[in-house]
Parts: structure tokens; sequence; C-alpha cells
């Protein structure tokens, strides 16, 4: 890893161009252009003046050339596209004939493994001077506003060996989940499942407990759970014990949610849990194992893919909107 006193060799540095300069991309460039990768060009499409001068502000502070064509990136090694989320296509589609046959592109958009391997077939599939197989799908696992281009990363596609070895000089974090597109999206928003719903979770419980005036209570021994043990076992214990506690937990989460409403809030969170748990409750896991949890957490999330079994992908009953801020 490249300190500020271990200079980088100039040989082999990579020339990088940056597609979309907004927080993510702009964090990118201050990083590596402090690192010693100096040789960067960013291009962007403003979708109006305010943002067109804020991009031009990015790029003077730190010495950057930004250009609003994307044959600017005709001679980069290494492309990455931080766009919008409903943009990744187009970008890819826009840039594909503008630049180099043996370029990597690195996508760091956050997106589902579907699309985000769509955009990799539709890359392939432009005319023009970029041969197929150089996307990379890659995966943003923290905060580039505060940790830039160190920021934990994974990828997957046939280059993203390439891609990590190439940045690593500058400290950048990658590692490599896979060779096909998409893997590395999965990882990212399968666990946004996780941490998105945990913080929904606690602004549910957390307003429903100001209001019953027990905030700091509930709270404290939510906090408990975790000091008790190591977070893989508490995870081991959920898991594994949902298998035969469901029922009872449902229970107990639709009485949360009437708790929730009783103070004025909509419960969507408490009612989608006790729903899930419900649903669960029905599987018959528990008469099947005979009211003893398995052994391993493994085991549990066997036991539920099994019983749960699988829609298909073709089915969006969701109905959710996807917001642009």
């Amino acid at each position: 890893m490249a300190t500020p006193s271990t200079p980088i060799p100039r040989i082999g540095i990579p020339r990088i161009g940056i597609i979309g300069f907004g927080e993510v991309g702009s964090s990118f460039a201050r990083g590596l252009i402090a690192a010693g990768a100096g040789d960067i060009v960013a291009y962007d499409v403003p979708p109006g003046p305010t943002e067109r001068r804020l991009a031009l502000r990015r790029a003077d502070e730190l010495e950057l050339a930004l250009a609003f064509d994307p044959a600017a990136l005709a001679d980069r090694d290494i492309l990455i596209s931080s766009v919008t989320q409903d943009a990744a296509d187009n970008a890819a589609s826009t840039v594909a004939p503008h630049v180099a046959a043996d370029a990597i592109y690195a996508d760091v958009n956050s997106l589902s493994p579907e699309v985000k391997a769509a955009v990799g077939r539709r890359l392939d599939a432009v005319p023009g001077r970029f041969a197929p197989g150089r996307f990379v799908d890659v995966a943003i696992m923290g905060a580039p506003a505060s940790d830039l281009h160190r920021v934990p990363l994974l990828a997957a596609g046939g280059r993203a060996e390439e891609l990590a070895a190439r940045l690593a000089p500058f400290g950048t974090a990658i590692r490599v989940v896979g060779p096909e597109p998409g893997r590395a999206a999965a990882v990212k928003i399968l666990r946004s499942i996780l941490t998105k719903g945990l913080e929904t979770l606690l602004v549910e419980a957390l307003t429903a407990a100001r209001r019953h005036d027990v905030e700091a209570e509930v709270l404290g021994g939510f906090l408990e759970l975790f000091d008790r043990r190591p977070a893989l076992d508490f995870v081991e214990f959920l898991v594994r014990s949902d298998t035969v506690h469901s029922g009872r937990r449902a229970l107990e989460a639709a009485q949360s949610a009437d708790t929730v409403a009783a103070v004025g809030l909509e419960p969507a969170m408490s009612r989608a849990v006790a729903a899930r748990l419900s649903q669960l409750a029905g599987l018959g896991l528990k008469e099947r194992l005979g009211g003893v949890p398995p052994a391993t957490l493994s085991d549990a999330v066997t036991l539920f893919d099994e019983a749960l079994g699988r829609r298909h992908p073709a089915e969006r009953r969701h109905g959710i909107e996807h917001p642009q801020n």
C-alpha cells in the first residue's frame, strides 16, 4: 500500500477516466490523485446549470480535466462509471464507441445483479472499438465521501483481478469475488436488506418508543443484545431459533405493530416483520425438526431456502418506486 513517503513509480501508472463527476466520482478522483494517480480525466453530462457549476468547481479544486464529450476518454486504460442508477446503461452505450478496445470498464453504481450484468452485456453489444469482456462489476461497500478511493470494494468480471492489481499501488482495496459480472452487485444489494432494514426498523421503533416515553430503555435493551455475545453468535441464534420459534415471534411482532399504531405511527416495518414471521411459522419447520433448532446457521438457511419456494423473476409485486435522491 502506497504512503506519502513511498512514491509510486511512474511506469505503468494507468490513465484513468471517470464517468460521472458527482460525489462518488469526485471522491474517487480526489483520493487517487492524492495517492499519485495524477493522469485522470472526468467526463460528465450535468442535467442542469447548477450541477454543471458544481462539477466544474470540483474539477478546478483538483486541477483535473473535466470533459463534456466522451471522446475525451479515448486514451484511458481504466474507466470508472459513477453515474446515477438510472443512467448506468446509457452511460455505457454512450462511452463504448469512443474508448480504447482494451480499456477496463468498472461500473461502481448501486444496481441489482441482473441490471449490472445487463449493463455489461449492453457494453459488449455496442458497435465500436470497445472489445467484449472488458466490463467489471464493482460494488462499493462503504462511504467514498469519507474513505475516498480506499473505500472497501468488491469486484467481479473477467478482468477484475487485473483491475485490482492496477489500482492496488494507490491503496485501493478491491476484493475479487468471481468472474461473472453481477456477483459483486448481489453481495452489496442483498447486504443492503440488512443495513437498510435495520435502519428503518430503528426509525420506527425509536420514534414509537419516544412517544411512549421509553426511548432510552428500548435502545439500551437493544444494544445489550449485541454486547452479550459476538455478532456472528447473535446472528446464528436468531436465524437458527427462528426455524422453531417463528410462530411465537409472529404474535409478539403483531403486538409490536399494535403498540406502534397506538401512538399514531404507521407500523409499516412492524407489520412486515409480523407477516414474514407468520409465513415462516406456516412452513411446518418446527414440527419437522421436533422443536429443536438445526445445528448451524448454514443448516437453518438451507431449510428456509428449500421451504420458501421460488417465484418467477419476472414477477414484480413490490410496487416500489425508485427515487433518485
